[in-house]
């Protein structure tokens, strides 16, 4: 007996759309965390350019809000591209994953700190602070 093309068709979409919805919700765990890491890397230990902005304990709102624009700009520019291009090429080898995102990582946080007329100082600081929320990320998403 043979079965219609478009039955064949709606039956695979059925029964492949759970796992890739579960996916697709790792992912968006994974990518909210990790971003929430790199928030908490900023607030809790400031880079070097925000306390030279304005030199006193508290600093004004508006020194705090280019440091949280500058953390948005780094999770859409450099986390999620990089994380996402190294736990879809290594599904598998966490490790593999996370050595192919810290490099992903790396050139993006190069283009993105010299746009801004950053220095190596500058793109250290980044990278570092990736590291941990990247962590985060890989270990989230390749959850079995």
């Amino acid at each position: 007996m043979d079965v219609p093309r478009e039955v064949r068709i709606e039956q695979a979409l059925t029964r492949g759309l759970p796992r890739l919805s579960k996916r697709v919700l790792l992912h968006l765990l994974a990518m909210h965390v990790s971003g929430f890491v790199l928030l908490a890397s900023f607030l809790v230990l400031p880079p070097a350019w925000e306390t030279q902005a304005y030199g006193v304990i508290d600093p004004p709102a508006l020194v705090i809000l280019a440091g949280i624009a500058m953390v948005v700009i780094c999770h859409v520019t450099v986390q999620l591209p990089a994380a996402l291009l190294g736990t879809l090429v290594h599904r598998r080898a966490a490790g593999r994953a996370y050595a192919t995102t810290m490099a992903a990582a790396g050139v993006l946080a190069a283009l993105l700190t010299w746009s801004f007329a950053g220095t190596w100082a500058d793109w250290l600081d980044i990278v570092l602070r990736l590291a941990l929320s990247l962590a985060c990320y890989v270990a989230l998403a390749l959850v079995r």
